[in-house]
């Protein structure tokens, strides 16, 4: 045919020579959002919070003595005396191996060693299947710091004394200072203290999220720092040198590192100013602008950055803990009422209605700002749903799905795009719904 002697139909041409509509590049984002992070929270509400425990037996000393809180605590004290320890053991023990330290130090080398070994296998044996451990990072960190301390308390030492060498045979050997530096990865067990610190654990997280932003706000001043210091190396050159008679603009990395310490940092700003003035007040007013920019536009503006990020992360750790104690909550009402009489997992209409019976669950949602009153007015509302055929049936939630839904309605959240769709649909719904029970009694 003619039309695919000439290269297909007119309106395949046609189509060809449309313009191909891509799609728009995505966004990335330099500041935080704390409204997409609580969404996020919400929504791993459905989701089981991670317990290392669960992978513990259900019975045995092993897991009765990991679980407990006492336990615990104990732990976190004893790493916090071994960082003190070590700063002590720095100081004080001059000696290049243990076998030759001090009996002190000694003995508290292999107190510590003997408590963090002690404290693995109790972790190691609760674990009902030995490879799950793996699973968990806590276990697989602090498995890694046992087996240095291990090598560095007692192989080593056992090693030494099978060979027989003694301080002078190895006193100059590297490995030996290597060792010595392998404490230092026992300062890491700082970590677990941070649970244990939420305000602590939030400036940690704040300074993880701030990273881009700061990068960013970095660049813009290395930038800033790169164009005025081409400028004072052309204007001021090798003449305007310090009161020691050293130059400050002698080469441009020279000239951005003066203006980094002086004019970014302020640090001994008169003598780099008075130099200035007595070659010109031009370069002295070039130096003030500067100062303007970077230590008081560019250096508060990442204060800001910093204060705006820890605010986000702040209020993302108060959702997190906002949602799992109401989680914690209703989940235990459930268990301690027996709610869940048929045992699917899920939360019928009548089981809700027997939750709102005990007080602690009502003050556990008001808690988090939700109106229980007009909980228990919109309840149909909740566990009903619309079949094809038009029939309004009652339904039931399963946990996720009901947390998902209590939480969407406290009164603190804002209206989103997506609530006002969803709305839009439920009246076009329900107004065809009525239009066509009219229409069906006109006719008959």
């Amino acid at each position: 045919p003619r039309s695919s002697r000439s290269g297909g139909t007119r309106s395949d041409r046609e189509a060809d020579e449309r313009p191909s509509i891509s799609a728009p590049p995505k966004q990335t984002q330099v500041f935080l959002d704390a409204s997409a992070m609580k969404e996020k929270i919400r929504q791993a509400a459905a989701k089981p919070e991670y317990d290392v425990a669960d992978f513990y037996h259900k019975t045995g000393l092993w897991q009765a003595i990991a679980r407990h809180g006492h336990f615990e605590k104990l732990t976190l004290s004893v790493i916090a005396v071994n960082a003190l320890w070590i700063s002590i053991d720095t100081d004080y023990n001059k000696a290049a191996m243990l076998i030759e330290a001090d009996p002190i130090f000694q003995i508290a080398e292999h107190a510590f060693c003997v408590y963090f070994s002690f404290e693995w296998l109790v972790r190691f044996m609760s674990f009902e299947v030995k490879r799950n451990g793996l699973k968990d990072g806590w276990f697989v960190f602090d498995s890694a710091l046992v087996s240095m301390m291990f090598l560095e308390t007692w192989v080593m030492t056992a090693i030494i004394f099978a060979v027989g060498l003694d301080g002078g045979g190895l006193g100059n050997a590297s490995i030996l200072r290597m060792a010595r530096l392998l404490r230092l990865s026992r300062m890491a067990r700082m970590a677990r203290l941070f649970r244990a610190m939420p305000e602590l654990l939030i400036l940690i997280k704040g300074m993880a999220a701030a990273m881009r932003s700061v990068g960013f706000t970095l660049l813009l001043l290395i930038v800033v720092l790169y164009v005025f210091g081409i400028a004072f190396r052309q204007l001021v050159g090798e003449t305007c040198r310090s009161p020691e008679g050293h130059l400050y603009f002698d080469k441009v990395i020279v000239a951005m590192h003066t203006l980094l310490l002086h004019g970014t940092l302020t640090d001994g700003l008169r003598p780099l100013v008075d130099a200035l003035a007595a070659e010109s007040l031009v370069f002295a007013c070039v130096f003030y602008v500067f100062l303007m920019l970077s230590a008081l536009t560019i250096t508060n503006m990442l204060i800001g950055v910093l204060c705006e990020v820890v605010s986000a992360v702040a209020n993302m750790e108060r959702e997190q803990i906002t949602v799992s104690h109401v989680k914690a909550q209703v989940q235990n009402v459930m268990a301690k009422g027996g709610l869940d009489k048929d045992n699917d997992g899920e939360i019928s209409k009548d089981e809700f209605s027997q939750i709102l019976d005990y007080p602690e669950a009502c003050q556990c949602l008001e808690d988090v700002g939700v109106d229980v009153f007009n909980l228990v007015d919109n309840i149909d509302f909740i566990f009903s749903e619309e079949t094809e055929d038009g029939k309004v049936i009652e339904r039931s939630l399963d946990f996720g799905d009901f947390m998902e839904l209590v939480l969407s309605m406290r009164g603190s959240n804002t209206a989103t795009v997506k609530d006002i769709v969803e709305l839009r649909k439920f009246v076009s719904t329900s107004v065809g719904r009525i239009r066509a029970d009219a229409r069906r009694l006109v006719e008959g």
